[in-house]
């Protein structure tokens, strides 16, 4: 039996999954239109984006032919938190696109998977990866984790989802019912939702989508919420308001996002595998929940236990999905995938 916990933050990671892809596509939508001066502007928020990308991962010139050929290609998605001050992946989530048969996989890793750490015997959970390692060491951890080269990555702030609601000037929800619930910095009862049509701000809309325990349809009612905020959003991204608001809208990526995707890259991908984003398949590990001691906290932490079997289901799938040689044992032996290694 899954604890109460683990099912809740299951939930949540579904949710955090959604708007995190939701983002990434809508993103590559208005970099891959952006023409004239929307064009130049782009150009300066994507070095701005990318100002902190480590230098083992800013050239990824080798994988312009490859998106230039239409050949799959993967994506690190990380949402960060800031809790405590310590910045970690609360939301680790590998996507690989497959534009010759049009479609997308999606695999979360839960954020308490159990690890033990590279070179070591020390236990962690996965979510420990970032602050220890910074991006280029989770990148690395990820492809031996799941036997793929990992093309390119984005992180994306927690506050991101916020900013940019707020960057749209609001969205309009209909809600089912009245409620309270915490803000985005965990503030009881701070947000306050009225029933019926109602314009929200960025916390407001977060608040909106997260709530779950006052709705008498429990998950399903949070999910039909979520669905709304994220379709309301992208229709307020993919109107011609965008360009209206496109300074604020841009301050939202530029604050919120990194990535190493390079502007020609993003033009490429938002032209050619565009369809891709019609077939999206989630794949879930299957594991079980328990408490293990870590020595290092002098604790018993709740922790996610993957099945083997599950883990080597996912790395098949994936290797295919990528079209990569069944009988390559080498990650990087691939036509996709960022080849560098930690010094």
């Amino acid at each position: 039996m899954r604890s109460q916990k683990h099912v809740k933050r299951q939930r949540r990671n579904k949710w955090i999954k959604r708007t995190l892809f939701s983002i990434m596509i809508l993103v590559f939508f208005i970099f891959g239109t952006g023409v004239g001066y929307y064009g130049s502007e782009i150009m300066r928020v994507l070095s701005d984006v990318s100002e902190n990308t480590p230098e083992e991962l800013q050239d990824t010139s080798e994988q312009d032919a490859l998106l230039e050929e239409l050949n799959p290609f993967s994506v690190l998605l990380l949402g960060l938190d800031d809790a405590d001050g310590t910045r970690r992946s609360d939301t680790l989530i590998v996507s690989t696109i497959n534009p010759n048969d049009n479609s997308v996989k999606l695999v979360s890793i839960p954020r308490d998977t159990m690890i033990t750490l590279p070179d070591s015997d020390r236990s962690e959970k996965i979510n420990a990866l970032y602050t220890i390692y910074g991006i280029s060491g989770t990148i690395d951890f990820v492809e031996e984790y799941l036997d793929i080269p990992i093309s390119y990555y984005a992180t994306l702030n927690f506050e991101g989802l916020v900013d940019l609601v707020d960057a749209v000037g609001g969205i309009t929800v209909d809600s089912p019912l009245d409620f309270t619930v915490q803000d985005s910095e965990e503030n009881s009862n701070a947000i306050e939702i009225e029933e019926g049509l109602q314009s929200v701000d960025g916390e407001h809309a977060l608040g909106y989508a997260r709530m779950r325990k006052q709705d008498p349809r429990g998950d399903w009612g949070r999910q039909e919420r979520q669905r709304e905020v994220i379709q309301t959003l992208a229709e307020e991204l993919m109107s011609l308001d965008s360009f209206v608001n496109f300074a604020p809208i841009m301050d939202a990526v530029r604050e919120n996002l990194q990535t190493n995707l390079s502007g020609q890259q993003i033009w490429t991908i938002a032209n050619n595998y565009s369809e891709a984003a019609n077939d999206i398949e989630s794949l879930e590990i299957q594991g079980e929940a328990d408490y293990v001691y870590f020595p290092s906290y002098d604790l018993d932490l709740y922790v996610w236990l993957p099945f083997d079997e599950s883990i080597e289901d996912i790395q098949s799938t994936l290797r295919n999905h990528l079209e990569l040689d069944p009988d390559s044992d080498n990650i990087n032996d691939g036509d996709v995938g960022i080849d560098e290694e930690l010094e």
